[in-house]
């Protein structure tokens, strides 16, 4: 995509830094509304009282519905936080068609498929990054934020276990629906198709854009030790919106990477593969090398590709 077109796009944009402001202070409250919608979901189906509120994950991880409690809880949280208050914003202040997010219509199928393998390729190097990221160690005068990292790590890790057990196929698919396409559809409006594309035409740069991008949308999962892998997939997810011009291809992109992991959790527990994936800690270097080579192939020939279709 050039990025001449994109900023002739741009013009009739809001201005950058009042837009950004206004995007984060929607989300806000969106997340408000979401989580008291939230709240009221997971009491009505997990069948709790209003006395387990100030431990609400606890009581609904010991209730016989609270699986279900928590996803849709979950689901309706990131409806409203993400889908409906990007909506929002471009429809009401920016008074643009949800279409006008595109800069390019809708790539080739090709496109897609490239997006996918690539993604594939990347597992190994991004899960290295992973185990780096883990084994990160904080100097002695930080010792105390690094005990609130990790406590946070581990209260996020009880529920993401417990969400991620699916043991029966109607269970994976309420994951799919909420992990990949939801969240997929929701954190790429907000993050690429929104502040991404503000910061754009506040940076003037496009790939300053893109990762500065990349890191709001890691740092907002407040999860220190799972930081560097998300931020290379914000990364990757942002060059595709940027060289093909269209929201749908990092939209595809997310859901693919949720729920290539959702389907994977399922085997797991299901015991159609025998492998724990919560037991592939390390990534032997040969792997993480050809992972890194052959990305970097794909990524060259993907760039390639949607230059050739503007040219």
């Amino acid at each position: 995509m050039r990025y001449n077109s994109i900023l002739e796009k741009l013009k009739s944009d809001k201005p950058a830094l009042s837009s950004i402001l206004i995007i984060i202070g929607v989300v806000l409250l969106a997340m408000v509304l979401g989580n008291i919608a939230a709240a009221a979901v997971m009491i009505v189906v997990g069948g709790i009282g209003m006395d387990d509120l100030s431990n609400i994950n606890g009581a609904l991880m010991a209730s016989d519905s609270g699986w279900w409690a928590l996803m849709l809880g979950q689901g309706m949280a990131a409806l409203i936080t993400f889908v409906a208050a990007g909506t929002f914003y471009w429809r009401v202040v920016e008074k643009k068609p949800l279409s006008e997010l595109n800069f390019r219509s809708l790539p080739e199928a090709a496109i897609f498929l490239l997006v996918i393998l690539t993604q594939l390729c990347f597992l190994p190097f991004n899960g290295w990054l992973q185990e780096i990221n883990e084994g990160m160690v904080f100097p002695e005068a930080l010792a105390g934020l690094e005990s609130f990292f990790k406590d946070m790590e581990d209260s996020l890790a009880e529920v993401t276990t417990f969400l991620t057990t699916f043991d029966s196929f109607i269970k994976m698919l309420a994951g799919l629906i909420v992990i990949a396409v939801v969240a997929g559809v929701g954190e790429e409006l907000i993050f690429r198709g929104l502040i991404q594309r503000k910061l754009y035409k506040g940076l003037n740069n496009p790939h300053l854009a893109i990762w500065v991008a990349a890191f709001i949308f890691s740092a907002i999962h407040m999860q220190f030790y799972g930081f560097l892998p998300r931020l290379m997939l914000g990364a990757l997810f942002g060059y595709f919106y940027f060289w093909t011009g269209n929201i749908w291809v990092p939209i595809v992109a997310h859901i693919f990477n949720n729920g290539f992991a959702v389907v994977m959790f399922y085997l797991s527990h299901t015991g159609v593969i025998s492998t724990d994936l919560e037991e592939l800690e390390t990534f032997p270097m040969p792997a993480v090398i050809a992972s890194l080579v052959l990305t970097g192939g794909l990524i060259w020939f993907f760039r390639k590709k949607t230059d050739e279709s503007i040219s």
